[in-house]
């Protein structure tokens, strides 16, 4: 499926991970909801696309041709453009214009596409120009040490940053904690209870809604790929 591909987890604190892939066939994949928002450079017979995500609460599908490239830069939710706001940005993808074909723009500045070992100061000048800033307020929430706030204040600044309500988020984050444990072959009753779902239904239908994919699923992908 790769022709190459490169991923680097050391970026900045914004940063979740900064990935770098050519595709050598035709095919598809799905990528699932991971709590970031990305800015991702497509390139392929068609051109260059530059493409800016929300977070997302189901499975996307991406389809890709021998040669094309995806370079995927995957912020924080706790990240925030003013421009592209989270409470905009759920489950969308805005297409931002090129500026030629390394440049692209950004509120009405031209900014020079990065290449995968200088994606710090890509977004250095992100916060220079003020196009991207963090919430601490959500930073805090996301780290699990909220800062001291009412719950309707905690509320609106997770909406509008993120996308997502804070009940959605846990849901997600939890529902990603229980396909790393069936991946690893954990019984679904088992990490029903591991992880406070009310029972195995509760944990399908979750699975289900953010993943895509029943339990059984799960399993069944899991053992084939180990074979």
């Amino acid at each position: 499926m790769y022709a190459s591909r490169e991923q680097r987890n050391d970026v900045h604190p914004l940063v979740q991970s900064v990935s770098r892939t050519i595709f050598s066939q035709t095919g598809s994949l799905q990528f699932l909801p991971d709590q970031c928002w990305d800015i991702t450079f497509i390139r392929n017979r068609h051109g260059l696309t530059v493409l800016r995500t929300g977070l997302t609460t189901r499975p996307v599908t991406y389809d890709f041709e021998p040669g094309d490239e995806n370079f995927s830069i995957a912020f924080q939710p706790y990240a925030f453009m003013p421009i592209l706001p989270g409470e905009r940005m759920r489950d969308e993808g805005v297409v931002l214009d090129t500026a030629g074909p390394d440049r692209f723009l950004l509120d009405g500045d031209s900014v020079e596409i990065p290449r995968i070992d200088n994606v710090e100061d890509f977004v250095s000048r992100l916060l220079k120009r003020e196009a991207v800033t963090s919430n601490t307020l959500v930073a805090s929430i996301t780290h699990g040490a909220p800062l001291a706030a009412t719950e309707r204040t905690m509320q609106r600044h997770f909406l509008k940053t993120t996308g997502l309500t804070l009940k959605t988020y846990h849901q997600i984050a939890r529902a990603r904690q229980a396909l790393v444990l069936l991946r690893q072959g954990d019984a679904p009753a088992a990490v029903a209870a591991a992880l406070g779902y009310a029972d195995q239904p509760h944990l399908t239908r979750s699975l289900r809604t953010y993943m895509g994919m029943t339990p059984g699923q799960i399993a069944r992908a899991s053992s084939s790929d180990r074979t």
